[in-house]
C-alpha cells in the first residue's frame, strides 16, 4: 500500500489547502475511498473533480478523475 494525496476541484479551482491523505493500492482505490463512488480517469477535462498523487520519491504525475 502507498499513501495518496487527493485534491478536490470546486468551482474550477483545486482545493490545495484541504488535501486528503489515504492509504490505497492504487490511485483508483484512493479516489473511491475519498468520494465513496466509482470515478473514471477518462472523460472531458471540464468534468474533472479529483486529482490523485502518490506520495514519495519517483512518483508518477497526478491522475485526474471525473464523475461517472
Amino acid at each position: 500500500m502507498d499513501i495518496y494525496e487527493v485534491e478536490l476541484c470546486r468551482r474550477g479551482r483545486w482545493e490545495q489547502q484541504d488535501p486528503r491523505f489515504v492509504a490505497a493500492e492504487d490511485a483508483d482505490e484512493a479516489a473511491c475511498k475519498v468520494t465513496k463512488e466509482r470515478l473514471h480517469s477518462e472523460g472531458e477535462r471540464r468534468k474533472v473533480r479529483l486529482r490523485v498523487r502518490r506520495l514519495g520519491n519517483g512518483s508518477p504525475p497526478p491522475k485526474l478523475f471525473c464523475a461517472a
